[in-house]
Parts: structure tokens; C-alpha cells; sequence
């Protein structure tokens, strides 16, 4: 299994901006969240110590731009592992393959 189901607290940044939101883990696969600009969902495989997740992210306001601009639709490719509670992926999107993104995810509190 991939990751704990449950609901994740996620901070992620790139060199352009930093954002948070939320991401919930269904089965160990599959990733569903968003915040407030965009929406994302998508797989993920692997362990814990070597994830492998792919992510569409969507924009649902056009008033916001997300971490790496101005983009409607792209694809997010992460490689992470388990990092205490939580976990810590880094990638790249589709639509600025150059910029580097990060992302830090910790289990909500209950």
C-alpha cells in the first residue's frame, strides 16, 4: 500500500509561490484535494519509502493563479517517501517542466 487513507494537511511551494490545502488518500492509491484556487486528483503507487504520484491539477477560480502560474489544467508528477507522520514528495508539472515543486503532507489532526 501506498500511503495511509485519511486526510492529509499539505503545504506545498515552488520558486514562484508557496500555497496549502488538503488532500485526502482513498485505498493507498488515489488522491483527491484541493485548495483554494485549484482541485487535483489522481494515483499513487509505491511504498513508503519510494512513492511514485501523478496528480491532474484544475483550476476552479479564475480570480487565482496556482504555484507555478497561470494554467488551467496540468499534469503533476511527484517521487516522495514517508517522512515522520507524514510525507514529503518532490516533482515537476507538465506545464513548467523546468521549475522544481515541493510538498509536505501531515496527517489533520482527529
Amino acid at each position: 500500500m501506498g500511503m495511509d487513507n485519511g486526510l492529509y494537511l499539505a503545504k506545498f511551494r515552488t520558486p514562484l509561490d508557496d500555497a496549502s490545502g488538503v488532500v485526502i488518500v482513498v485505498d493507498g492509491n488515489t488522491a483527491y484535494g484541493g485548495d483554494s484556487g485549484m482541485y487535483y486528483f489522481g494515483e499513487i503507487s509505491g511504498t513508503e519509502d519510494r512513492l511514485t504520484v501523478t496528480l491532474r491539477v484544475r483550476r476552479h477560480d479564475e480570480s487565482t493563479f496556482s504555484v507555478f502560474g497561470d494554467f488551467d489544467d496540468f499534469t503533476l508528477s511527484l517521487t516522495g517517501k514517508k517522512k515522520g507522520s507524514g510525507f514529503y514528495f518532490e516533482g515537476r508539472a507538465s506545464e513548467a517542466p523546468s521549475m522544481r515543486f515541493e510538498a509536505e503532507l501531515k496527517p489533520a489532526p482527529k
